[in-house]
């Protein structure tokens, strides 16, 4: 199958646009991630995905299914792709549109071919080629995904073999820590051998056997995973984290390959007469390209980037600017001019990448065009804040993952393109994405000054360098009012 590509001429942003990102975009976002690297509060783990809930819709189960299946379409270690998925029809036939992060052909073309192997199960099940129970499709499908996934999940099962010895040598002498012990030991035996190879059938026979005692470990040894949460508490007030927060977050990221197998062996049953398993299509959606023009960006202070801050009093600039000076005792400057030696290779991540594309081809985002009328777009991940800022600034009626509170440098908004030479056309689209590119901006500004006001008042009562000044109400207002209609929720 062909790569779908947007409909129409690409156009280049021109000076002033790239002028806006270098100096009034990223450096607010840069200033926004130093502040989170240098005083981090509250958790920074993000929840690994559970199982499917029993209780939920017909339409939150298509949700969690899709989401899924965009979860194993993520082959590669570290987290570097994100895939986002949609089920749509195209062309007068059921099809599945993936989009991923820095992908080339190649990798697409692999992710796709894992796809389509876990889709051909369910396809044979529900044609009854094969007359298999719940628990040997769950084992079929597990297999099938482990074999895609392997490098990904032998990089968790070395960061789990690694977490348990630790967390073992740090249980203490009580009783819950030495039942703890002798739990963790216990799974501690379960790791698959190096020996067998990591893509032979022992290795991932012996892989699925250690999910499964994982999996049991935490539904009938409560008390050990309540003081693995305990120690992951504690380890959230690090600032490079734990063993706990890590063997807690390899743990639950192989059992998500669990709970994947399980969702698909529930959606045979829930959409076995229809089209989702049996005549479909699989298409996939271009990787952008980096903005190779966003370079470097020219050094500036804390203070430079808070003086721009739009609308604002030369009094609250100036109270802003206190509060930025009392986070110096995290040497808050200093962190941010690591920031500049960074260059700056921005993409459109996956799901806006895969909305663009909807958008921008016939039928658009209207719900006759999604499998069912489920306007939904799953991801691998959940949703970062720029892109969940991005989606309710274009006030689209697709749904999408909840998302989390991180923000990423190299973020961009999506690419602008015009069918046909009309100029009016080009300038419509040029002012459409300098609107939202505003609209962005001032929701950046809002994130930096609430992490801004969160951190000045979550230091310590008998820190030496507190300043008795506070954000005001006025100020909190300000912040406000910025954001119009939109709700700022805690």
């Amino acid at each position: 199958m062909a790569v779908l590509d947007f409909p129409g001429k690409r156009e280049e942003l021109n000076k002033n646009q790239q002028s806006t990102l270098r100096h009034e975009f990223y450096p607010p976002l840069f200033l926004l991630d130093s502040l989170n690297q240098v005083c981090p509060r509250g958790s920074r783990r993000t929840p690994s995905d559970g199982p499917q809930n029993e209780h939920q819709s017909p339409e939150e189960r298509f949700q969690t299914l899709v989401n899924k299946l965009a979860q194993i379409c993520d082959f590669e270690p570290k987290g570097n792709t994100v895939s986002a998925l949609a089920v749509i029809i195209h062309n007068g036939r059921l099809c599945y549109v993936l989009a991923s992060n820095r992908r080339g052909t190649g990798a697409m073309k692999n992710a796709r071919a894992g796809l389509q192997a876990v889709l051909n199960i369910l396809k044979d099940s529900v044609e009854k080629r094969t007359d298999d129970s719940d628990e040997v499709m769950e084992k079929r499908l597990m297999r099938e995904i482990l074999t895609w996934n392997m490098v990904r999940a032998r990089s968790y099962l070395t960061s789990l073999e690694k977490e348990l010895q630790k967390c073992i040598a740090k249980c203490d002498t009580t009783e819950q820590g030495n039942n703890a012990k002798q739990e963790l030991q216990r799974l501690a035996a379960f790791l698959p051998k190096v020996k067998d190879g990591q893509k032979s059938d022992s290795y991932i026979e012996s892989t699925m056997r250690l999910i499964a005692a994982i999996q049991t470990s935490r539904e009938s040894q409560l008390p050990t995973w309540r003081y693995i949460e305990a120690g992951a508490v504690a380890d959230d007030t690090m600032a490079k984290g734990g063993c706990w927060s890590a063997l807690q977050h390899s743990a639950g990221r192989l059992l998500s390959y669990r709970y994947a197998a399980h969702s698909l062996v529930n959606a045979r049953h829930i959409w076995a007469e229809t089209d989702l398993f049996r005549d479909f299509d699989i298409e996939t959606v271009r990787s952008s390209l980096p903005n190779a023009k966003a370079g470097t960006l020219s050094p500036e202070t804390v203070e430079d980037i808070l003086n721009r801050a739009p609308n604002a009093t030369k009094a609250q600039r100036k109270a802003y600017r206190q509060h930025a000076a009392e986070l110096q005792v995290y040497d808050l400057n200093a962190k941010l001019a690591e920031q500049w030696d960074r260059k700056l290779e921005p993409i459109v991540h996956a799901e806006m990448l895969l909305h663009e594309w909807l958008s921008r081809t016939e039928g658009g985002t209207q719900s006759y065009r999604f499998f069912n009328g489920w306007q939904y777009i799953g991801t691998s991940k959940p949703v970062c804040k720029l892109c969940t800022d991005y989606f309710d600034i274009i006030s689209t009626p697709v749904r999408f993952r909840p998302g989390h509170p991180n923000t990423y440098l190299n973020w961009r908004l999506p690419d602008i393109y015009v069918e046909g030479k009309d100029p009016v056309a080009v300038d419509r689209a040029k002012a459409e994405w300098n609107s939202n590119l505003d609209e962005m901006k001032k929701r950046i500004y809002v994130a930096l000054l609430r992490v801004l006001q969160d951190k000045v008042s979550g230091k310590k009562p008998n820190d030496s360098n507190t300043y008795s000044e506070r954000i005001t109400t006025g100020d909190a207002d300000y912040i406000s009012k910025w954001l119009g209609k939109i709700q700022i929720n805690n």
